[in-house]
């Protein structure tokens, strides 16, 4: 009986250990994680509010030359382009 509670006494303090352990990489993750949010954040605030559409349609452009899916791509440019002028005429 003796050798029994000194072994759940060692399991115990092995086990407070442990918690302790956890609950400091809890900490400290969520430090991480409030320190990225206020990055993030400081990013958000950094973007303009606004984009010209020749700075967007730039980016369109280049980033349609470098998808992996080019056909795909100027497939779905086709289509809009039809829709819209089908649109048009019927206006």
């Amino acid at each position: 009986m003796g050798s029994e509670i000194e072994r759940l006494r060692t399991e115990n303090a092995d086990l407070r250990q442990r918690v302790v352990a956890a609950e400091s990489a809890i900490s400290e993750l969520r430090t991480d994680a409030l320190e990225r949010r206020r990055q993030v954040r400081e990013l958000v605030d950094d973007l303009p509010v606004a984009m010209s559409r020749k700075t967007l349609l730039r980016q369109v452009a280049r980033d349609a030359v470098r998808h992996p899916d080019k056909r795909g791509v100027v497939v779905r440019i086709v289509n809009k382009v039809r829709r819209t002028v089908r649109d048009f005429v019927r206006r």
